[in-house]
């Protein structure tokens, strides 16, 4: 159980994931793609402790052996040949003004680097900001900035052109993740506003709502524009943008880089976490289903009109799913060809198809697991096979983030 100290620290963080209100019907068996017996033994090694909410790891494409790391806190740090730099890549609080840590205001959930990032320097980066609209906390923003010409280890904060301001009452379970896709577009979750109120949820089925949905858009042309592709371009008074609908708040996703395919984390509300595969066009049920399961008891549905998910497990086994990316390194062969997710209670699994077409899950057990207990909030793998996982370290003085990489035993 989370300490006061440490609830009042991160409360937005944990309640924009693991949000609920009272179950609507039994706590579910995990009843389908039951895990293999036996885990995986992995050892973690400590990157740092300097961010205070470390979300995100993201490698430049350069040789410049740098690694960005996305805190919640307002910040992008960066690591250059496994040294912290002193000085933040970004601080988002000098843009916002904001300097109240516990405030909505200025927290940065998700950083993109351009696919020409080398050559023409650009980034992107989804955070809150003050908003105008009367009884919103704050109001999502996706920006696109430039690094600095003098120093290739600072942004240019001045150099921001706003790619897509959204607006919402519960704006913390909006924020989500951004990502280039293979062919140059960018992704963009949001989450249903939901936040635990009916009032807000069935956003996330309503195609004039971009809330509840993954975005895919074109940012080479400010502020940008539609790819002609999009499942629902020519579909009346639905947003242009939409890619995928029917989540409550997907966090997080990557591409298989084999297969091109994408699959990601839906966070549960009562009963179940799921990781899905998402295709383009294809509603994954939020909140008519949850996981594999009718989210209001006794509800009537055509099932079939919904993409189940490709494996679910309920709350008896973790709280808030973590997505992750699939491994296709030499060092760890108990993990090669697996896609590598967490937990919001510490708990790690590894996925795999199996010759009958199931997708099981594996539980990866942490055999050094530090004296704290560790909440996951991200679990990245870098182009070089790299597996970073990352959250708060539950302390007797208070929370402490820390990132790991996983390491041979």
């Amino acid at each position: 159980m989370l300490r006061p100290s440490v609830g009042a620290v991160i409360l937005l963080f944990i309640t924009c994931l693991v949000a609920c209100h009272p179950s609507v019907g039994k706590e579910l068996a995990d009843k389908n793609n039951q895990p293999a017996n036996d885990s995986i033994d992995v050892k973690l090694q400590l990157v740092t402790d300097a961010a205070e909410l470390p979300v995100e790891v993201k490698a430049s494409p350069d040789t410049t052996h740098r690694l960005f790391i996305t805190d919640n806190k307002g910040k992008i740090l960066l690591l250059k040949n496994d040294s912290l730099l002193a000085k933040p890549f970004l601080n988002i609080y000098d843009k916002v003004g904001q300097q109240d840590k516990n405030s909505p205001v200025g927290k940065i959930f998700s950083f993109a680097l351009h696919p020409q990032f080398s050559a023409n320097r650009k980034f992107y980066v989804c955070y809150t900001a003050p908003t105008k609209v009367h009884g919103n906390a704050c109001k999502l923003v996706i920006s696109e900035f430039m690094v600095s010409k003098s120093n290739p280890d600072l942004a240019d904060l001045s150099s921001e052109h706003k790619v897509m301001e959204l607006e919402g009452k519960n704006i913390q379970n909006n924020g989500a993740q951004i990502m280039f896709g293979p062919g140059g577009y960018l992704y963009i979750s949001i989450g249903d506003d939901g936040l635990g109120d009916s009032n807000y949820i069935h956003h996330a089925q309503d195609l004039k709502s971009l809330n509840g949905k993954l975005l895919r858009i074109n940012v080479n042309k400010l502020p940008y524009t539609i790819p002609v592709d999009n499942p629902f371009v020519a579909t009346k008074n639905a947003r242009p943008e939409i890619w995928a609908y029917g989540f409550r708040k997907l966090w997080h996703y990557n591409f298989d880089s084999t297969t091109n395919e994408l699959f990601g984390g839906d966070v549960g509300q009562d009963r179940e976490e799921e990781i899905d595969m998402v295709k383009k066009g294809a509603n994954y049920g939020w909140p008519v289903m949850e996981g594999d399961s009718i989210f209001v008891k006794g509800s009537v549905i055509n099932e079939s009109a919904y993409t189940a998910p490709i494996n679910c497990y309920s709350h008896k086994i973790g709280i808030c799913v973590i997505g992750g990316s699939f491994y296709y390194g030499n060092e760890f062969p108990s993990l090669k060809n697996k896609y590598i997710f967490g937990d919001f209670n510490g708990s790690m699994f590894a996925l795999m198809k199996n010759t009958q077409g199931n997708w099981m899950r594996q539980p990866i057990k942490i055999i050094n697991k530090p004296a704290a207990p560790l909440l996951i909030c991200g679990c990245n793998i870098d182009p070089a096979n790299n597996v970073f996982v990352m959250g708060i370290l539950n302390t007797k003085t208070g929370p402490k983030g820390a990132v790991f990489k996983i390491v041979k035993i």
